[in-house]
């Protein structure tokens, strides 16, 4: 079984990369995203499951976040071609923010190096270095799935998010200032300094749509999905774009692999594109 794993996996990560690489912008990210997970029916149409989430950014040479969560769901309507399902979870994350760099403001200094002493501008900024941000998530869920036959199905997920991001103190700054005693024109006074971020509430609001394939003869779903998530206490737009398929292994086992192209106008996830790759087991 092992080894049809493997194999299954390798073509699904070949065939992504190359996708990947077709669509790759240099000033994009590039993210890896690894899965494990597990459900368990406890009643009829009751399911709970548990999953662990790693994430990488820039490029991959970051941890981006760790994601423990777990969520129940219950069909409250299940027919043979339309299903409905509610859902709630939780999720808590150690997220890395990345080192960022603010402007402050141009200052007008002399330039040493010109014989008639004109000026130059020169910029002021701070530069907070990288640190770690928890975050609790809790959800709640309402999706309907349309199954006309046995190879195609159409989920619509709607989703309300609420999002704590912890306070988190000392976190190391770097002041960059003009410094007006040295005769060097552009030299910066560097303070450091320890900074703090306050506690804040997000809401979200999210839309997914999903189109699934059976394939004939194989236990392979390729699977498409479009995810738009808009703040409803703050500004945000946010769109996901994934392609992807799910391989079933002995019916227990699921493997899946997608690829991803996310963008957003705030500062929770990188921009850019991502590759996935789940595994999770049904008890």
């Amino acid at each position: 079984m092992m080894k049809r794993i493997l194999l299954v996996a390798g073509f699904m990560v070949s065939t992504v990369v190359v996708a990947t690489a077709q669509n790759f912008d240099i000033d994009d990210d590039f993210g890896l995203d690894i899965s494990l997970g597990a459900e368990k029916e406890l009643l009829p149409d009751l399911e709970i499951s548990v999953e662990g989430d790693l994430r990488t950014q820039e490029n991959s040479q970051r941890i981006e976040r760790y994601v423990l969560g777990a969520e129940l769901s219950y069909k409250f309507f299940n027919t043979k071609k339309f299903d409905m399902k509610v859902s709630g979870g939780y999720e808590y994350m150690w997220n890395q923010k990345m080192e960022e760099t603010k402007y402050k403001k141009t200052v007008e200094a002399v330039d040493w190096d010109d014989p008639n002493l004109g000026t130059i501008s020169i910029d002021e900024y701070n530069v907070n270095e990288r640190y770690w941000r928890n975050r609790h998530r809790t959800s709640l869920g309402l999706s309907a799935e349309y199954s006309p036959n046995k190879r195609w199905s159409f989920q619509l997920k709607e989703t309300v998010q609420y999002n704590h991001y912890c306070r988190e103190d000392s976190i190391n700054q770097l002041e960059y200032r003009y410094d007006e005693d040295d005769d060097v024109a552009g030299d910066y006074k560097v303070k450091r300094d320890l900074k703090s971020v306050d506690p804040k509430d997000r809401f979200v609001l999210r839309s997914k749509f999903t189109v699934e394939y059976n394939v004939k003869g194989i236990p392979l779903n390729p699977f498409a999905a479009v995810d738009y998530g808009c703040g409803l206490n703050y500004t945000a737009n946010k769109w996901k774009y994934t392609v992807g398929a799910d391989y079933t292994i002995q019916k227990k086992h699921k493997l899946t692999l997608y690829y991803r192209f996310q963008t957003e106008d705030d500062d929770d996830e990188p921009n850019g594109h991502m590759l996935g790759l789940g595994y999770k087991i049904k008890f």
